[in-house]
């Protein structure tokens, strides 16, 4: 049995037998979405605690249960960084961090953005940018990107046929 080390209502952090630690994510679905308009990508400047930096990352977040996936996604793009899309075609899932979490990501992608609202920011620490994707492949060769959802998600894209690599 595990013993539990901190809780909040959407966390439990858990020390196993073998002194490891789980983090089991109470609400563990989440959905990101990549997003193509003009030859660039929509990320997510986001400050992480846990590396002491800023991360661009895809847009997305919780799924709650019982929600279907695709409308979260969508609410989470708009909320995130008011692009409204049509079309969006499911790409896969992943556990991110199956070592240390349960969370599951589930994978999108558009190409059908049918308005770029003026983002109500709640606070400067979300900030959406268009970056050219060319600049995100270079960054990932180089080792400059360090969002590892990022990375597989532009990989099922490119083995789906649905972008290629300049």
């Amino acid at each position: 049995m595990n013993r539990i080390i901190y809780e909040t209502e959407y966390y439990a952090v858990e020390e196993t037998k073998t002194n490891e630690i789980v983090v089991f994510d109470l609400i563990p679905e989440s959905a990101s979405v990549v997003v193509i308009h003009n030859g660039c990508i929509m990320l997510v400047s986001q400050y992480r605690e846990a590396v002491g930096e800023h991360t661009l990352e895809l847009p997305g977040g919780t799924v709650g249960p019982g929600e279907d996936r695709t409308l979260a996604v969508q609410r989470e793009l708009e909320e995130e960084t008011g692009v409204l899309c049509g079309e969006i075609t499911y790409l896969g899932s992943a556990y991110p961090m199956a070592s240390l979490a349960n969370r599951k990501v589930f994978f999108y992608f558009t190409e059908d953005v049918k308005k770029v609202a003026e983002l109500r920011q709640a606070n400067d620490e979300d900030v959406p940018v268009w970056v050219p994707l060319r600049e995100v492949y270079r960054n990932l060769r180089d080792g400059g990107c360090h969002d590892a959802a990022l990375g597989h998600a532009l990989l099922l894209c490119t083995l789906r046929g649905l972008l290629e690599r300049d």
